[in-house]
Protein backbone atom coordinates (compact mmCIF):
# COMPACT_ATOMS: atom_id res chain seq x y z
CA UNK A 1 0.00 0.00 0.00
CA UNK A 2 1.26 3.38 -1.05
CA UNK A 3 2.17 5.58 2.24
CA UNK A 4 2.41 9.33 2.18
CA UNK A 5 5.79 8.94 3.74
CA UNK A 6 7.19 7.37 0.13
CA UNK A 7 5.74 10.98 -1.35
CA UNK A 8 9.36 12.42 0.74
CA UNK A 9 11.51 10.35 -1.68
CA UNK A 10 9.76 11.05 -4.80
CA UNK A 11 9.96 14.83 -4.19
CA UNK A 12 12.69 15.46 -2.00
CA UNK A 13 12.76 19.35 -4.08
CA UNK A 14 9.48 19.87 -2.23
CA UNK A 15 10.27 19.38 1.00
CA UNK A 16 12.46 20.56 3.48
CA UNK A 17 11.58 18.04 6.51
CA UNK A 18 8.51 15.64 7.36
CA UNK A 19 5.33 17.39 7.35
CA UNK A 20 3.16 15.22 6.24
CA UNK A 21 0.32 13.80 8.62
CA UNK A 22 -2.55 12.06 7.18
CA UNK A 23 -3.75 8.85 5.95
CA UNK A 24 -2.71 7.09 3.09
CA UNK A 25 -6.16 7.68 1.30
CA UNK A 26 -5.50 10.81 0.12
CA UNK A 27 -1.66 9.62 -1.23
CA UNK A 28 -3.11 10.19 -5.07
CA UNK A 29 -4.19 13.32 -4.17
CA UNK A 30 -0.62 14.37 -2.44
CA UNK A 31 1.21 13.19 -5.31
CA UNK A 32 -0.76 14.23 -8.73
CA UNK A 33 -0.35 17.40 -6.47
CA UNK A 34 4.04 17.41 -6.23
CA UNK A 35 4.22 16.20 -10.27
CA UNK A 36 1.95 19.37 -11.27
CA UNK A 37 4.22 22.07 -9.15
CA UNK A 38 7.81 19.69 -10.26
CA UNK A 39 6.39 20.07 -14.39
CA UNK A 40 5.57 23.64 -13.44
CA UNK A 41 8.88 24.40 -11.67
CA UNK A 42 10.56 22.84 -14.57
CA UNK A 43 9.06 24.06 -17.64
CA UNK A 44 7.52 27.55 -16.42
CA UNK A 45 10.21 28.53 -13.99
CA UNK A 46 13.19 27.01 -14.80
CA UNK A 47 14.84 30.26 -14.96
CA UNK A 48 13.31 32.10 -11.55
CA UNK A 49 14.49 32.16 -8.51
CA UNK A 50 11.48 30.06 -6.91
CA UNK A 51 11.87 27.42 -4.49
CA UNK A 52 8.39 26.36 -3.15
CA UNK A 53 8.48 23.97 -0.38
CA UNK A 54 5.70 22.34 1.97
CA UNK A 55 5.92 23.25 5.97
CA UNK A 56 2.48 21.49 6.39
CA UNK A 57 0.14 18.96 4.64
CA UNK A 58 -2.31 17.37 7.31
CA UNK A 59 -5.85 16.79 7.83
CA UNK A 60 -8.10 19.38 9.17
CA UNK A 61 -11.62 19.57 9.64
CA UNK A 62 -11.90 16.50 7.41
CA UNK A 63 -10.37 18.30 4.28
CA UNK A 64 -6.53 18.35 3.72
CA UNK A 65 -5.11 21.68 4.26
CA UNK A 66 -2.16 22.15 2.65
CA UNK A 67 0.76 25.19 3.60
CA UNK A 68 3.53 25.70 1.03
CA UNK A 69 6.30 28.81 1.59
CA UNK A 70 7.44 30.44 -1.73
CA UNK A 71 4.50 29.83 -3.70
CA UNK A 72 3.14 31.70 -6.73
CA UNK A 73 -0.39 32.34 -8.29
CA UNK A 74 0.09 28.99 -10.01
CA UNK A 75 1.32 26.88 -7.02
CA UNK A 76 -1.32 28.40 -4.52
CA UNK A 77 -4.11 27.76 -7.29
CA UNK A 78 -3.23 23.67 -7.54
CA UNK A 79 -2.86 23.96 -3.67
CA UNK A 80 -6.22 24.96 -3.77
CA UNK A 81 -7.69 22.66 -5.93
CA UNK A 82 -6.26 19.91 -4.05
CA UNK A 83 -7.82 20.59 -0.75
CA UNK A 84 -10.83 21.09 -2.53
CA UNK A 85 -11.13 17.45 -3.84
CA UNK A 86 -10.20 16.06 -0.90
CA UNK A 87 -13.37 16.41 0.29
CA UNK A 88 -14.47 14.07 -2.16
CA UNK A 89 -11.92 11.27 -1.26
CA UNK A 90 -11.80 8.99 1.78
CA UNK A 91 -8.66 9.74 3.26
CA UNK A 92 -8.26 5.75 4.70
CA UNK A 93 -8.73 4.46 0.87
CA UNK A 94 -8.83 6.63 -1.30
CA UNK A 95 -12.51 5.81 -2.84
CA UNK A 96 -15.34 8.25 -3.47
CA UNK A 97 -16.02 9.86 -0.52
CA UNK A 98 -17.89 12.74 1.67
CA UNK A 99 -17.56 14.63 5.19
CA UNK A 100 -18.94 12.22 8.51
CA UNK A 101 -19.12 13.42 12.16
CA UNK A 102 -18.11 11.33 14.63
CA UNK A 103 -20.63 10.21 16.34
CA UNK A 104 -18.59 10.41 19.36
CA UNK A 105 -18.04 14.17 19.40
CA UNK A 106 -21.97 15.41 18.77
CA UNK A 107 -20.92 18.65 20.64
CA UNK A 108 -17.43 18.79 19.20
CA UNK A 109 -17.78 17.34 16.19
CA UNK A 110 -14.57 15.72 14.66
CA UNK A 111 -14.57 15.37 10.54
CA UNK A 112 -13.17 12.99 8.21
CA UNK A 113 -14.23 12.60 4.49
CA UNK A 114 -14.82 8.82 4.54
CA UNK A 115 -16.25 6.14 1.91
CA UNK A 116 -19.00 4.54 3.46
CA UNK A 117 -17.76 1.35 4.43
CA UNK A 118 -15.06 3.35 6.43
CA UNK A 119 -18.00 5.46 7.86
CA UNK A 120 -19.28 2.16 9.49
CA UNK A 121 -16.41 0.73 10.35
CA UNK A 122 -15.27 4.07 12.77
CA UNK A 123 -18.78 5.00 13.16
CA UNK A 124 -18.86 8.14 11.71
CA UNK A 125 -22.57 9.62 10.28
CA UNK A 126 -23.25 11.26 7.44
CA UNK A 127 -23.79 14.96 8.16
CA UNK A 128 -27.05 16.13 6.34
CA UNK A 129 -27.51 18.03 2.71
CA UNK A 130 -29.67 20.42 1.27
CA UNK A 131 -30.55 18.26 -1.09
CA UNK A 132 -31.22 15.74 0.97
CA UNK A 133 -34.71 17.70 2.19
Amino acid sequence: MKKCSDIYDKYPQLFIKNCIDCESGWYDIIDHMCAAIQVYLEHELADEEIDPYFTSIKEKFGILQIEVQNADKVINTIVKGCEKLSCQICEYCGRDGELYCSSRYKNWSHYKTLCLDHAIELFYYRLWREEDF
